[in-house]
């Protein structure tokens, strides 16, 4: 009777270790990293043109930064912009989203006109494989720059412009 208890726990140990049981203990859960961009007079607006920049760290997210160091995998599901507010609805041409981050092929999400107004919201595409090269930023613990630059329709606009990267993140705690 000890030799099988002892030979069931071994195995319990065995199979605890194994690849197979490591993957049992994934943890996955969404996360959402959001650049908040306020263009206006007070910003880099000039000659109705706009350059504004934020960094995102993905530690602020209590989630990510639980398991930083054990993530396995970042999916991106989508990236959205989104007017939060705006004085006055306007045309955006030439406007670009880019993600960039040392060491890392720069993320860049264009379009070309979009006629913007307080809730108006962007789904951008993945035509160009950019969410690979996202994901891999995100994975990586370090803060990213992510810049909004187009050219606005009309002088004197005001609006807020959000940037939401909506992602699945899967980590390991034993790895």
């Amino acid at each position: 009777m000890k030799t099988t208890s002892k030979i069931l726990i071994l195995l319990l140990a065995i199979l605890a270790v194994s690849p197979g049981c490591k993957k049992l203990l994934d943890v996955t859960f969404d996360a959402k990293f959001v650049a908040s961009f306020p263009v206006g007079p007070t910003s880099n607006l000039k000659n109705f043109s706009f350059n504004e920049t934020y960094t995102i760290d993905p530690e602020t997210n209590s989630d990510y930064k639980e398991y930083a160091d054990k993530i396995k995998d970042v999916k991106i599901k989508s990236v959205t912009g989104k007017v939060t507010s705006i004085n006055t609805p306007v045309t955006l041409t030439n406007t670009s989203v880019t993600a960039t981050k040392e060491g890392f092929t720069t993320v860049a999400f264009f379009v070309a006109s979009m006629d913007i107004f307080e809730g108006f919201t962007y789904t951008y595409t993945n035509e160009d494989a950019q969410f690979n090269n996202l994901a891999k930023m995100l994975k990586n613990t370090e803060p990213l720059t992510v810049t909004l630059n187009g050219t606005a329709s009309e002088e004197g606009v005001v609006f807020t412009y959000e940037v939401t990267f909506d992602t699945e993140i899967t980590a390991n705690p034993l790895e």
